[in-house]
Parts: C-alpha cells; structure tokens; sequence
C-alpha cells in the first residue's frame, strides 16, 4: 500500500525560497529540519498550500528519528511505527507535537499525542487539525 506520506522530497531552488527576513520565526523553528521541510511550511502558510502538507509531516517528524533509521521514512508507509520502528520516543513525540503546533498554528492535545503510533496516525491527526 502506498502512502501519501511516501514522496520524494521536493528540489528547492533556492531563488524561490522567500527573504530571511519574511518568516524569521519559522526559519528559526525549523532550522534543524530540511529546506525541503521549511519551504513546504512556508508555502503552506502563505498561500494555504495544503498539498505540502506530507512533506512538512515527514520533514518533522524526520528530525525526531535517529540518524541511523532516517532511510525507513523513504518508504514512508502509515504503518511505520514511531517508537518501534523509527526511534522516536515518547519526550520526542512531545517535542514533535509543539513544534507542528508552532509551524501549522493548530492546537494538538496531550491526549491526542498519546494516541500516535504511526505515520499514519500523525498524517491523519495533521491533516484534521488544518482541516485537509
């Protein structure tokens, strides 16, 4: 089964990304993720691009999982298990949770962070929270 999760990351000519100055906070959140990851978010919040929406899933969740298992979200089923199989612990999944809060400027619950274990259970929750 193929996810929606699983997509190439997208080039970033780096003339299209917007003036440091235009979204220094986002810049700032997302500074240990991916280009590919901010310029998603970017887009997305300013012009509601919600089909960025996968690549700012995996660009997040991407800088939570361990170096040495990174290579399992190429094949970014929704089965892939956070802990289990990706390394993300459960102050990670916490830490993930804030800062999709802060980057799609929704509000995630305590107890809706309990209830993620997969990719999938993280597409969908993201996906009901800015309304896809």
């Amino acid at each position: 089964m193929h996810s929606p999760l699983a997509q190439e990351k997208p080039k970033v000519p780096p003339t299209k990304l917007p003036a440091p100055e235009a979204d220094a906070h986002l810049r700032e959140i997302l500074k240990r993720c991916s280009p590919s990851t901010y310029y998603a978010a970017h887009q997305f919040l300013a012009a509601g691009e919600r089909a960025r929406l996968p690549t700012i899933i995996l660009g997040l969740i991407e800088r939570y999982v361990p170096a040495d298992r990174r290579d399992r979200l190429r094949s970014a089923s929704d089965a892939l298990r956070l802990n289990e199989d990706l390394g993300v612990d459960s102050l990670s999944l916490i830490e993930l949770g804030l800062l999709a809060e802060d980057v799609l400027r929704v509000v995630i619950t305590d107890e809706e962070i309990k209830l993620l274990h997969t990719l999938g259970d993280v597409r969908r929750l993201m996906e009901r929270k800015v309304g896809v």
